[in-house]
């Protein structure tokens, strides 16, 4: 009786695990079968052919590249010396507003705040008087002409003598000398107003009392505020650096190189920069500079490399490393390296063991070049390493196994 319960019982479960196996396979082979994948082991997940198409999921065989031998060497990222801007002022005053915060990003021409001085007011009076008296020397110059013009016609008609005529053309001469002279004077106190101080010397229709008697401090080139010295109701003197602005979209990277390696580096080859504390993201540089003098402590020269950053993730003062090709080229195992990816602090790629089946690989990698990573192991040559979407076949993991 015991051995017929027994038996009775593994039937029962031996259905169960039929059923449930072929409801899995169902689900596997259906593309529109759920909204997520199905985690069928602690390192692997199921993704269907409809989901790969969706998520634009793509594969790359890992081949053996003979690739130059590499040196790393360290350093920071910098601001080249043509892309940060100090923004002064020419005169000293209070500041009454700001408007730019730090790390903003601004535009050429923005006004970064307005302070008030009263240099303004000054420079605003000999515009005035400017103006009069050029109006008063061209009214004047206008007058002579006519008395020159009038005196011709009288010595003509013999009315008038020739000293006379001589005297009119000299007093001609004397207001138009006066006329350009007012006029060379207006154009400087116009200067000092509008390009010296910022000001408009005309007031404009409609202009607010700010425009018309605070100095605004203009940024002089599109970039990123990187130091704001200045606050409302501060003092601030032509020797002061009201912010200091910089275009991050191109750096520098300064690395220290050994003496013993400069000779195997060319100037123009590429490099790949990595940064100690952001993982699995390198950027694609090129040695421009190969340094003029040696650090006499460190025996090092001070190479330059320069940089892209299109989406501004690099920053000055960020520690980095170099990676520079150097000596004769040797196999090895790349794969991309947008194939990396880190899970519980292990750099990982996904290898397809199926057509919708990954696997998760904890790797151990070697050398950077640009665009690619070589594999030490965990990766086998032939095998297929999801490159594009491999941040999405990570995240799928993780979804099945939260959910289980």
């Amino acid at each position: 009786m015991k051995n017929t319960t027994k038996i009775l019982a593994a039937c029962v479960a031996l259905g169960v695990g039929l059923m449930c196996a072929g409801c899995r396979k169902s689900a596997a082979n259906d593309p529109g079968a759920g909204a997520s994948s199905t985690k069928v082991g602690p390192q692997e997940v199921v993704i269907t052919a409809g989901q790969q198409a969706a998520q634009k999921i793509e594969v790359q065989t890992a081949t053996l590249e003979n690739i130059p031998s590499m040196v790393s060497v360290p350093g920071k990222i910098t601001l080249p010396d043509n892309a940060m801007w100090r923004v002064g002022v020419l005169t000293s005053g209070r500041v009454e507003a700001v408007y730019a915060n730090l790390g903003d990003a601004v535009k050429k021409g923005q006004i970064l705040a307005r302070m008030h001085s009263h240099d303004v007011h000054e420079a605003r009076a000999d515009y005035e008087v400017a103006v009069a008296e050029r109006t008063r020397h061209d009214a004047a110059a206008a007058l002579a002409q006519k008395e020159y013009e009038r005196t011709m016609r009288l010595f003509a008609l013999k009315a008038a003598s020739l000293e006379q005529t001589e005297i009119a053309k000299q007093e001609l001469v004397n207001a138009q000398t006066a006329a350009r002279d007012a006029e060379v004077n207006l154009v400087r106190e116009k200067t000092h107003l509008e390009e010296i101080l910022g000001i408009p010397a005309d007031v404009p229709a409609g202009a607010s009392e700010e425009e018309m008697d605070t100095i605004p401090i203009r940024a002089p080139a599109s970039g990123y505020v990187l130091e704001k010295n200045v606050t409302p109701g501060s003092t601030i003197e032509p020797a002061t650096d009201a912010f200091v602005l910089g275009d991050l979209h191109h750096l520098w990277m300064l690395a220290s190189v050994e003496e013993g390696r400069l000779a195997e580096l060319h100037q123009g080859e590429a490099a790949t920069v990595t940064l100690p504390d952001v993982p699995g993201v390198s950027f694609n540089g090129r040695v421009t500079n190969l340094g003029q003098q040696f650090d006499p402590t460190t025996r090092r020269m001070q190479i330059r490399i320069e940089l892209d950053n299109p989406e501004n993730r690099l920053r000055p003062e960020m520690l980095a490393q170099a990676s520079l090709p150097v000596g004769e080229r040797k196999a090895g195992l790349f794969v991309s390296q947008d194939a990396v990816q880190q899970i519980n602090g292990l750099n990982t790629v996904f290898v397809r063991t199926g057509g919708d089946h990954f696997a998760m690989r904890p790797v151990e990698t070697g050398q950077v070049v640009p665009g690619m990573v070589e594999i030490l192991s965990g990766v086998t040559p032939g095998e297929q390493v999801v490159t594009h979407g491999s941040f999405l076949v990570k995240s799928e993991l993780l979804r099945a196994s939260i959910g289980d």
